[in-house]
């Protein structure tokens, strides 16, 4: 089941009705319109089914990057419903090549590739695109009958993380600011990630905000009709929670390996932990620690010992 939220005359934001993990806010623009076009629309396969059951057509779907919570069903889309698909150029081959996926994100480092194809088969339910449209973050736009998109490159959480900034052509409605996954979950584990570039985004996304009127729309969570000027305080905070949680778990005396870190669940709970899958956050918990022992060691904070993998680094305090 799919709920409709109307957020100015045009544009709805479309989210499915259920406890599935990374549940997506996504947008819909202009459906009942020739032009309509689709932000982020991965759902199950029924709610697909149902999006398309409600509007006149799709002109393409725009993704804001690779990642499979956004695109997991982009074959879906592409497959029964020929919806043109567009996605970020440094990341087109996410969703046509698993094998570049398993290198960029770094599973096929630490020989993961296998547990990684069971688990996006298994519960993402994930098949490959034939052919998709790629587009420059910060530089390619988009446009529909009523109102025009303008990309906004935000890397660190990937390398072509986007957000999207939409006006209306009449300038009288409030404007969209759709940030993507600069949200209240920050996450900077892919070994692609960038976590200094993920700070810098922030810091981006808000003079955008902050210095006009919009509704703001993370992908995950939350969405604000109402302006919250603490929003992005609240990611740094978090971020920051991180590199202490981090820290905490150093001393002066003793090296310890990032494997070790991962295995003391600083970042993610051992309850929050799905077994099956449970060596996969040898990245998404490790590349998150990697990337704030990397700042860490920049700044002098932390002595480091480096090992054949990066879970074999080892750290400590100064």
């Amino acid at each position: 089941m799919l709920v409709w939220k109307e957020l100015i005359e045009g544009i709805y934001l479309v989210k499915e009705k259920s406890s599935r993990v990374n549940i997506l806010n996504s947008l819909v623009i202009e459906p009942k319109n020739q032009s309509n076009i689709l932000i982020d629309t991965n759902y199950p396969f029924d709610d697909i089914d149902n999006l398309y059951s409600e509007i006149d057509n799709a002109e393409f779907l725009l993704f804001s990057h690779g990642h499979l919570d956004h695109t997991a069903h982009a074959f879906y889309h592409q497959n029964k419903y020929g919806t043109p698909i567009y996605i970020p150029i440094q990341e087109s081959e996410y969703i046509t090549n698993i094998e570049t996926l398993n290198e960029k994100i770094g599973f096929k480092k630490l020989n993961l590739e296998d547990n990684y194809r069971m688990m996006i088969k298994k519960y993402m339910k994930f098949d490959l695109c034939n052919k998709v449209n790629s587009y420059i973050p910060g530089k390619d736009n988009f446009k529909s009958k009523n109102f025009i998109i303008n990309t906004i490159h935000i890397p660190g959480h990937s390398p072509g993380h986007t957000a999207f900034s939409i006006k209306s052509k009449d300038k009288v409605s409030k404007s969209i600011l759709y940030v993507s996954d600069i949200g209240s979950h920050p996450y900077y584990g892919d070994l692609s990630s960038n976590l200094t570039e993920y700070r810098k985004s922030i810091d981006k996304l808000e003079a955008i905000y902050l210095n006009g009127e919009y509704i703001l729309i993370p992908a995950h969570g939350t969405y604000y009709l109402d302006k919250d000027k603490e929003f992005f305080n609240r990611i740094r905070h978090k971020i920051d929670s991180n590199e202490k949680k981090i820290i905490d778990c150093l001393n002066t005396r003793n090296y310890k390996s990032i494997k070790e870190l991962v295995e003391e669940r600083i970042l993610t709970s051992a309850d929050r932990i799905f077994e099956p899958i449970k060596e996969l956050y040898y990245i998404w918990d490790g590349g998150m620690i990697l990337n704030h022992l990397d700042e860490l060691n920049e700044k002098d904070i932390v002595e480091k010992i480096k090992g054949n993998t990066f879970l074999d680094n080892k750290y400590k305090l100064k």
